[in-house]
């Protein structure tokens, strides 16, 4: 059953996406979404909340609207932070056909009609691999017991934003967008459709730590979010000298930030951004009680348009080697700084078109950058 959709608030954030893009960071535009699309809008039952995730427009950098589904609660299943619950097709217990699987504790679920015992509810499906509900990180709705729904407060000073499309990673504090950092979400291959990381709400549910990856990847500050998926620093690969001495090589992942890269954790720079932060930021600061609210946003359905040509990026013309997205990024020496500005259209001339986008202050990617971001979104 479908229901007639309340336009309101969610259709003038719909019908005004570009000209939210362009209130938050004023003219000239970044790169933005060229069709504006909510997570809900193609569902079966059509969201008629006032407002939440689902109606919010995908790429949405408004702060105000960004802020505002920040801090509304995370409906959430009880469990333990490693337990699941197979969602239902029908809302009778001897249903044994499912929709989905949603992680219990941390993953919000979007309520849509509570039928007594029986809740609809729509999320990204979290299975894993070898589950028998093979849906990996699709939207579906279905049916849980209502006795399961738990609301959860957030905390009202950091919220986190992640874009699969951009693969950038979005720290808002106290109502603005406080630093981006360049992130690599899951990439899933023909036969590891599970290693993508499923959109959605969720909630920072435990300071998990340091731990080994497949390959020798070693990965520190892991905060889970997802049963088995973590923000955490970049990997890196950590070897012994004859002496002793460890050394930690980052160079194998760390080329792949921007880009889809993992098993299905949100991998994150390890290079302070100019607001000084990076992924033990995250960890030294990010609140556990209340806990803290990450979005993710989809890719499905999305395509990413060109910055104006007059956009504003720097370098520095005493022998730089990186393009930046602000003029005082800590990765250049002080006695450089600020550095000299030049515009997004001029990047692929010379002098500019020799550099390389710097690895702390996440810029805009150039135009062959985003024709294979698109190119790539075949989801």
């Amino acid at each position: 059953m479908r229901k007639k959709r309340k336009r309101g608030w969610a259709g003038a954030v719909f019908l005004t996406a570009l000209v939210s893009v362009s209130l938050a960071f004023a003219d000239p535009l970044p790169a933005h979404d060229l069709v504006p699309r909510t997570p809900n809008e193609d569902s079966e039952v059509l969201c008629d909340h006032d407002f939440c995730f689902w109606q919010m427009t995908e790429g949405e950098m408004d702060e105000d609207v960004v802020w505002e589904v920040l801090m509304q609660p995370l409906t959430v299943l009880q469990g333990g932070q490693r337990d699941q619950v197979r969602v239902r097709a029908r809302p009778e217990k001897g249903c044994d056909e499912y929709t989905g699987v949603v992680t219990c504790a941390s993953q919000g679920v979007h309520v849509l009609r509570q039928e007594g015992d029986w809740t609809l509810i729509e999320a990204y499906s979290s299975a894993e691999e070898g589950s028998r509900i093979q849906v990996w990180a699709e939207r579906f709705q279905g049916y849980v017991e209502t006795k399961l729904l738990k609301e959860l407060p957030v905390n009202d000073q950091y919220g986190i934003v992640i874009d699969k499309l951009q693969q950038r990673l979005y720290v808002y504090k106290e109502g603005h967008l406080f630093s981006t950092l360049l992130c690599s979400t899951g990439f899933p291959r023909e036969n590891t459709p599970f290693h993508e990381t499923p959109a959605g709400e969720y909630a920072i549910v435990s300071w998990v730590g340091d731990f080994w990856s497949d390959g020798g990847l070693f990965c520190a500050k892991g905060l889970r979010i997802n049963k088995g998926i973590m923000l955490h620093e970049v990997p890196c690969v950590i070897t012994t000298d004859d002496s002793g001495n460890e050394k930690r090589d980052y160079s194998r992942c760390e080329r792949y930030l921007g880009e889809k890269a993992s098993h299905g954790c949100i991998r994150i720079q390890k290079e302070k951004t100019p607001q000084g932060v990076n992924a033990e930021w995250l960890w030294n600061n990010l609140s556990r009680k209340p806990v803290t609210k990450v979005i993710i946003w989809d890719e499905l359905g999305r395509s990413l348009g060109y910055p104006d040509e007059d956009y504003p990026l720097y370098y520095n013309p005493k022998g730089g080697k990186n393009y930046h997205s602000d003029p005082n990024c800590l990765l250049v020496r002080e006695k450089y700084r600020p550095l000299t500005e030049f515009t997004w259209g001029e990047l692929e001339e010379k002098p500019y078109s020799g550099l390389t986008p710097c690895p702390g202050c996440a810029p805009q990617l150039r135009r062959e950058g985003i024709d294979t971001v698109n190119e790539k979104n075949t989801r």
